[in-house]
């Protein structure tokens, strides 16, 4: 992964200037090297993380005659295929991934190239000849890409604040703040800062001088619009699960080529020992080594560090143990919010930023993981709640019972608890709440009980859920589709985008030099996914990733075969804390800081801290989101927004 910067801007001492200033807040994006490219009023800089090409990379990239200009963050897979097939049509002068995207445009086109193009990635070409930049970012946003315009300029870079480091002005974006304390996520065009916006997932932003950017999608995930499956014969399903074997097999297999170590990510699921499972074999005698985040002291709802073990002695490799504390969580999650430049719900923000620093100081540079294999597979619990409100009352009251009563930790933030705040434009659109949708409104319902009087007004003039429904291609990609499929395509837009890929896992990698790679987030195995009929995703109303879990027999134990779904979240704070950590809240949330934001009525803040440990568990666990947003925000602000 690296970091990459482009100016367009006639003031060639500004732009040469701010073009090191913005390379310098990239640095631990790229930190082996760094390379700048200017002509014709544009400025491209890219700073490198070296994986491929070690010694011959070097970016920015440009065409033999001179012509097209290439700077690129993350991954394209098969690029050694890729290369051959262009014959003798073009001269290749680096070991870079990165430099097939000069004789693919060349031949292709941009629209064209995009078809041919695999892996995580966000890139900026300049096509002298036209005189247009292109600023891409992948299909599912794993890779960050922000933007501002403003007239005189343009700039492009991977995260805000490298945007800001060329003299935009750090404030708050008051739409997307008020959207994040309706429903944890901002707008998925926007980020958190004024003025600076982010280039959606599967789109790309078309920018020439003197011309306001257009953005233009080149791919979206595309459900079937099928609502009901005919019943399926056990040679359908065998077929299904040995397609599904097989590409999965092959995602991973691309992301181990690499010219440095590769480890991965490993917790007590099926996804990322599936991913484990198979680098062992295609590793051969070499043993993968795997990383797990363990909370000593808590019970194993959140710490998994009996299935991992288990799971590292099942396939053979070597376990590293990142041991996590309340406190740590704590003590870092400042540096974790200002890396990522996003909001949290839970400590697992400061996890996360742990985990990577943990596998740098091992020694690696590359880590597989398991996300998004329940965007792609339905893997969450509260898309199993959509698909319950097709059966009949006792049936569904039955099943949703159960359901709580085994997902505890993910109450309040991913099924609803209590009061939610008004979803009828999320019914009148879809016909049904998604249930996450509703959970997110219940943390908001409880939210704007802490806002002070000008910020409840401010965010009473929105119906966020409505915008979210007008941001949307409802009739070409949610009508007409499962429920089920329309809260993945939903999910995969906000939460995926903003928060799994953005917040918790680019940002918390990036801060430690590490590239992520994604296994499931290859398209080609999305779009097969994505059509699979939906007894293969969750098998009798319950069995989630059912098509995976068969796929993956040889690769985990039984324990993680019938286990269900836990998302990665680490103890509450508002439930597992020492009387030094409920202090040190109560101070964080009663400062003059904290007061300053202007956001939140500090007298029921500290009535809220003063609740909490004569609270059931249960209300511990759903007043977590609202305090850990509380403090993000202000970590936010501490860090990024008024330092």
């Amino acid at each position: 992964m690296c970091g990459i910067t482009a100016i367009i801007s006639r003031d060639r001492d500004r732009r040469g200037e701010a073009l090191d200033k913005a390379l310098k807040t990239l640095e631990l994006r790229g930190p082996d090297e760094h390379g700048r490219w200017e002509d014709d009023g544009v400025a491209i800089g890219h700073r490198r993380l070296a994986v491929m090409g070690v010694s011959n990379g070097r970016q920015p990239l440009v065409s033999p005659d001179g012509s097209i200009v290439v700077a690129c963050n993350g991954e394209l897979y098969e690029h050694q295929r890729l290369r051959r097939e262009q014959g003798n049509d073009y001269a290749f002068q680096t070991g870079s991934d990165s430099e097939v995207l000069i004789p693919l445009y060349q031949r292709y086109g941009m629209a064209g190239m995009m078809k041919h193009l695999i892996g995580e990635f966000a890139f900026v070409l300049y096509d002298k000849r036209e005189r247009t930049l292109y600023a891409v970012r992948d299909r599912f946003g794993i890779k960050p890409l922000c933007w501002f315009h403003d007239g005189e300029q343009t700039i492009v870079a991977s995260k805000a604040k490298a945007v800001m480091a060329c003299g935009v002005e750090a404030r708050w974006d008051r739409v997307a703040l008020m959207q994040s304390l309706t429903m944890h996520y901002q707008p998925t065009d926007r980020t958190l800062f004024a003025g600076i916006r982010q280039v959606p997932p599967g789109c790309m932003l078309v920018c020439r001088e003197g011309q306001v950017p257009t953005v233009v999608r080149y791919w979206d995930i595309g459900y079937p619009q099928d609502t009901t499956y005919a019943p399926l014969s056990a040679q359908e399903e065998q077929r299904y699960v040995s397609e599904l074997h097989d590409l999965l097999y092959d995602c991973v297999r691309t992301r181990l080529v690499s010219d440095v170590p590769v480890c991965c990510h490993l917790s007590g699921g099926i996804d990322s020992s599936t991913v484990a499972g198979m680098m062992r074999r295609l590793m051969g005698g070499e043993e993968p080594h795997c990383f797990t985040i363990v909370f000593p002291g808590t019970d194993a709802e959140y710490d998994e560090e009996a299935l991992a073990t288990e799971t590292v002695h099942h396939i053979g490799g070597t376990l590293h143990r990142v041991s996590v504390s309340q406190r740590q969580i704590l003590d870092n999650l400042s540096d974790a919010v200002y890396h990522s430049e996003g909001l949290a719900v839970n400590g697992h923000l400061s996890c996360k930023y742990l985990l990577n620093k943990a596998i740098r100081a091992a020694g690696f540079k590359v880590a597989l993981t398991g996300e998004g294999a329940d965007e792609c597979l339905a893997g969450y619990p509260h898309l199993r709640k959509d698909l319950f409100a097709s059966l009949s009352a006792p049936e569904r009251d039955e099943l949703t019972q159960r359901l709580y009563a085994t997902n505890l930790s993910i109450a309040g933030t991913e099924i609803a608890v209590g009061n939610t705040l008004d979803c009828s434009a999320l019914q009148q659109h879809l016909g049904f709440v998604p249930s996450f949708l509703s959970a997110k409104a219940s943390i908001g319902y409880r939210m704007y009980a802490f806002l002070t009087a000008d910020a409840l007004a401010a965010c009473r003039t929105h119906d966020f859920f409505s915008e979210l429904m007008a941001s949307c291609d409802v009739e070409g990609q949610l009508r007409g589709r499962h429920p089920v499929n329309q809260s993945l395509y939903l999910w995969t837009k906000l939460t995926l985008c903003n928060y799994i890929l953005g917040t918790l896992g680019d940002g918390c990698e990036m801060a430690s030099s590490i590239e992520g790679r994604l296994p499931f987030l290859d398209h080609r195995l999305f779009e097969y996914a994505a059509r699979l009929p939906m007894q293969m995703k969750i098998k009798a109303y319950t069995n989630e990733k059912y098509v995976l879990k068969e796929a993956a027999r040889p690769y985990i134990t039984d324990r993680v075969y019938r286990r269900q779904k836990h998302p990665f979240q680490s103890p509450p704070l508002t439930r597992f804390f020492t009387n030094d950590d409920l202090t040190r809240l109560r101070d964080e949330l009663s400062s003059r800081r904290f007061a300053e934001l202007g956001l939140f009525d500090t007298a029921k803040v500290a009535r809220l801290m003063d609740a909490l440990p004569a609270m059931s568990v249960i209300d511990q666990t759903i007043y977590e989101p609202v305090v850990m947003l509380m403090l993000t925000i202000h970590h936010m602000n501490n860090r990024l927004i008024r330092p």
